[in-house]
């Protein structure tokens, strides 16, 4: 039970940085253009995507039998 409480306070901390990671991306687009522009942008998604799946990957190993 503590784990997931570990990974609650993970998602919960990524999440709350979610905007930091969006401003610097913004940040950094303003010099970039055509492909890196592109690339640069999908940061963000990724960034959600990565935390969601550690939680989701946490509740799985949790239910499966632990670490």
């Amino acid at each position: 039970m503590g784990n997931l409480f570990m990974t609650f306070l993970l998602i919960v901390i990524g999440l709350a940085l979610t905007p930091t990671v969006q401003s610097s991306v913004t940040t950094a687009a303003a010099s970039l253009s055509g492909a890196a522009l592109a690339l640069i942008n999908l940061v963000p998604l990724f960034w959600v995507i990565i935390i969601l799946a550690v939680g989701v990957a946490a509740v799985y190993v949790q239910m499966k039998g632990g670490w």
